[in-house]
């Protein structure tokens, strides 16, 4: 059918036929212009079909929905002439029983609306009309009526008004971001710069949804670019009347004031910043994003503080992970049981006016929701929550409706009050507030209602201070909420002196000492404040982003804290997550004081979380074992450029000294972690080892060296004694030198690699920082290294980090406290010869191929696990990985294969009996 043909033939028919008559031929037409199936394609009628029977919520009622189609749309018909508002709001409610499909269709024969109904997304509504059809006609950004029909059959998405409001956000922010950082450039305070502009931004988005004249502001702009030196006084007439209410320009004046408009302080403008602003102003600021456009505004403003103490953006898909399961799961599940509850009560005679009362208590249980956000930079979290307790509101209410109570008999409730915030950072902080505003007003502008007066509240919810100590030093206090959720900042524990200051980093780990050990993430902190605030009774449940390095190391304490006095319930324990054009690994989890039945690992049903994000098992109780002390170590670290080229090293080792030592002493072959993973770099390094002045000046060339190249920046270090003794590594390791000395080679790990990669390096070479050097210089013990159990226990032991989620290498607890297998002689020289025929192969392979690396070989053999390829040349070193894999097993005396975690819960075992062997008292008999 083509489109003129159904425009004709609906033309005709519509204003003829009933509803009933008619909308299942009316459907048939649509597919077959659109080239899609009709419900009689599924046979079952579970996934597509006419009728669908479903019972509307709480009402005791069954009904049919028109048309049916999973996870794509419900249709609803009404005969032409008949209220389409009707029909949408049966979609709605036939729709919260349906799985919540993302758009509602709604359809009087003659004109079709597109409802959509994305989660975390204010509603969009596409109204097509015969003519729209029949021509084809554009609906908006890149749509036309015919593709967004098809776009509800195959890729509903595509109608996400997020995805437009993205992209006008980021169009509206980049426009006046010119202008701030003009304002900037001419001297103009950050502070006064930013709030001046949030006013003019808010009043942008007050004349797109109604609340001032439209085409006001472009018409003051207009005036600005005319006469700059008046736009001061222009932007100071408006904000006053915005002020108190008032008139301006002959245009009567809502009461804004709630902080933004709390006096009428402007700036002036020049012709270019009003050109930029009059660009920003012919953008549908209606459509902004306001999860992402505090975030965006506040960038172009000043990102640098931000960055600098490890703020960051988090996307609304990733806020949605914890804001569903912390604050929505809870309240839906009461939803349910109130929904099951009226619905008992109505199906009784008079039954409706009790069920009405009901409905109506847990209206007031949501009013009194209170949701925390303890970093909230400028209010992305508290933005979603907003609209995910709005659009529950919404349901509500809609079934009050159903139930027989009047428009006005329920009126909203859910406010911006119930967002609670702590941010300490001046812009954001007021972001947050706009921000909040901009989405509750979007929201109504979509779903209508009044307009309050004054149209802004001061929001004291949401407070300007710091989240974790108060300026005297103590720990700052959280008002209480039901829920906490969040995105504290990312800064490692190296950074946050230079992030936070000496004195600052210092209280706060002296402060919460007793909680989390020094060497803890900045984000560390806040979890552990929600998990108190848990255990105390006062909030529910919490849930954050992080980064994924929460899961190990002494980070983990955190996580095991919140196990010991509470459970967690979600986890995504390694996502991709991108940051100012930078990729990095984060986790999100939730939890509570252990109410929770149901984990769920990765969307997953799980018996449990570990502290380590993980449903394997638990390995978190591992100790240090006596037996491997003192064989694992960091290599050096330079502190400064000792490393050089080959050829200058070996030019310098021919080279005599006055006194007669040999350069060979203090000149020798350098690696570190990427000489391992890559192909040699072939550098070498000066190292003085523990020498004094003196001792290292009897070598001649290396020590001139070291004058010109180390002692420059080294005599600038803070540190007292890296700057005193300039000429030695900053951390030379004497324990690591003592314990490979005498050994003809030795096991170098990278510590951080994607792959758990031991490898030989031969006696006289220096390792740098990034390798973990093992002391022993046996076949069996780099083979075990290099077997499947070691790296299982690693992988769980050790931490991630990086784009690419490399495995980071600890030797305090990926060594350390792993149990080597006690084997016979016999057992152990299998293990050798096959740990041989691996070291082997690996060579043979790198030097078959000058551009071949470690982990481009690994990366092979990890793909041929999935897909064996025989002819593929790394398929050896498979097969060699596997005898390895036997014959460290034998020598556990274990049957192969195991999964990981059997070969876990086995290592646990043993490292736990062998703890308990090393501290038993020894019997005096």
């Amino acid at each position: 059918m083509t489109p003129q043909e159904f425009a004709t033939k609906w033309r005709e028919l519509a204003p003829r036929l009933s509803e009933r008559a008619a909308y299942q031929e009316h459907w048939r037409d649509l597919c077959a212009l659109l080239g899609e199936p009709t419900p009689t394609s599924d046979l079952t009628g579970d996934d597509y079909a006419f009728e669908k029977h479903v019972k509307k919520a709480g009402t005791g009622e069954t009904g049919y929905a028109d048309v049916f189609k999973r996870g794509h749309f419900v249709v609803e018909y009404k005969a032409k002439g008949k209220s389409l508002g009707k029909a949408l709001q049966q979609a709605l409610l036939y729709a919260r029983e349906l799985g919540n499909p993302p758009l509602l269709l709604v359809s009087d024969l003659s004109t079709t609306e597109i409802h959509t109904n994305f989660t975390g997304s204010s509603p969009r509504v596409i109204r097509l009309t015969l003519d729209d059809l029949e021509r084809d006609a554009p609906v908006g950004g890149d749509l036309t009526a015919l593709t967004a029909l098809r776009a509800c059959f195959r890729d509903p998405g595509k109608l996400d008004p997020r995805q437009l409001r993205e992209r006008v956000t980021q169009d509206a922010t980049a426009r006046v971001g010119e202008v701030a950082q003009a304002l900037a450039a001419r001297g103009m305070p950050q502070t006064q710069a930013a709030h001046f502009l949030m006013r003019v931004v808010f009043a942008m988005f007050a004349e797109d949804v109604g609340l001032l004249e439209r085409g006001l502001l472009t018409r003051l702009l207009k005036r600005a670019r005319e006469y700059p030196d008046r736009s001061q006084g222009y932007f100071q007439e408006l904000f006053s009347a915005m002020q108190g209410g008032g008139e301006f320009w002959g245009t009567d004046i809502r009461h804004f004031n709630g902080g933004l408009f709390d006096d009428s302080a402007a700036l002036g403008i020049t012709r270019e910043d009003a050109d930029a602003l009059l660009v920003a102003a012919t953008l549908d600021w209606a459509e902004v994003e306001p999860a992402i456009f505090g975030t965006l505004f506040e960038n172009s403003l000043d990102a640098a503080t931000r960055s600098k103490r490890g703020a960051h953006y988090t996307g609304v898909g990733d806020i949605l992970r914890v804001v569903e399961p912390v604050v929505m799961v809870p309240l839906r599940r009461e939803w349910t049981e109130v929904k099951a509850q009226a619905d008992a009560l109505s199906s009784k005679r008079g039954g409706k006016a009790a069920a009405l009362e009901v409905v109506r208590g847990f209206h007031d249980r949501l009013a009194r929701v209170t949701v925390l956000d303890p970093a909230c930079g400028s209010g992305n979290f508290l933005v979603v929550t907003l609209g995910q307790l709005l659009d529950l509101e919404h349901e509500v209410r809609s079934l009050a409706f159903e139930l027989g109570a009047g428009p006005f008999a329920m009126p909203p409730k859910v406010h911006p009050r119930q967002l609670l915030g702590i941010e300490v950072e001046p812009f954001a902080h007021e972001l947050a507030s706009v921000s909040v505003w901009i989405a509750h007003f979007q929201w109504k502008a979509a779903h209508g209602g009044e307009w309050e007066t004054p149209v802004l509240q001061r929001l004291d919810t949401i407070q300007h201070r710091d989240a974790l100590l108060n300026e005297d030093g103590s720990e700052a206090e959280w008002p209480e909420a039901e829920f906490i959720i969040g995105n504290p900042p990312f800064l490692g524990d190296k950074k946050m002196v230079g992030g936070l200051g000496r004195g600052y980093t210092d209280t706060l780990r002296r402060v919460y000492g007793d909680r989390l050990p020094g060497q803890s993430d900045l984000v560390c902190y806040w979890p552990e404040k929600a998990r108190a605030m848990v255990e105390a009774g006062v909030t529910k449940r919490a849930g954050f982003v992080t980064t994924n390095s929460i899961r190990g190391g002494k980070n983990r304490v955190v996580l095991e804290r919140v196990k010991a006095t509470g459970d967690i319930f979600v986890a995504w324990p390694d996502e991709p997550w991108a940051q100012d054009g930078a990729a990095v690994r984060v986790s999100l989890f939730a939890f509570d004081d252990g109410a929770e039945s149901v984990k769920r690992l990765n969307g997953e049903v799980v018996p449990t979380i570990n502290a380590d994000l993980s449903a394997r098992v638990d390995v978190s109780a591992a100790v240090p074992l006596p037996e491997n002390a003192g064989l694992s170590f960091i290599g050096t670290q330079k502190g400064g450029d000792f490393d050089i080229p080959g050829e200058v090293a070996r030019q310098w080792l021919t080279l005599p000294n006055p006194d007669g030592v040999s350069n060979a002493d203090v000149v020798k072959p350098w690696v570190n972690g990427m000489d391992l993973t890559r192909r040699p770099s072939g550098r070498w390094i000066v190292d003085f080892g523990q020498m004094t002045k003196e001792e290292a000046a009897q070598y001649v060339a290396p020590f001139e060296y070291v004058v010109e190249q180390v002692k420059p920046e080294r005599e600038k270090n803070s540190d007292r004694a890296s700057r005193e003794r300039w000429w030695l590594h900053q951390r030379s390791r004497p324990e690591m030198r003592a314990a490979t000395a005498g050994l003809r080679r030795f096991i170098g790990i990278p510590r951080v690699a994607k792959h758990l990669l031991p490898v030989w390096l031969p006696e006289g070479t220096l390792p740098d920082s990034q390798v973990v050097v093992v002391a022993r210089d046996d076949d069996f013990t780099l083979g075990v290294l290099a077997s499947s159990f070691h790296r299982a226990w690693a992988q769980t032991m050790g931490t991630f980090m990086g784009v690419g989620n490399d495995l980071r290498y600890t030797p305090s607890t990926c060594f350390e406290t792993f149990p080597f297998p006690h084997a016979t002689d016999e057992v152990k020289a299998e293990v050798e010869k096959a740990a041989r025929y691996v070291v082997q192969l690996r060579d043979h392979l790198l030097a078959q191929d000058p551009k071949a690396t470690l982990t481009g070989l690994y990366n092979a053999v990890v793909a041929l696990r999935a897909h064996p390829d025989a002819t593929h040349p790394a398929h050896a070193l498979l097969k060699a990985h596997q005898r390895l894999d036997q014959a460290v097993a034998a020598a556990y005396g274990w049957t192969w294969p195991l999964s990981d975690d059997e070969v876990l819960a086995r290592l646990l075992a043993l490292n736990q009996e062998r703890a308990s062997a090393a501290t038993a008292p020894v019997s005096s008999e």
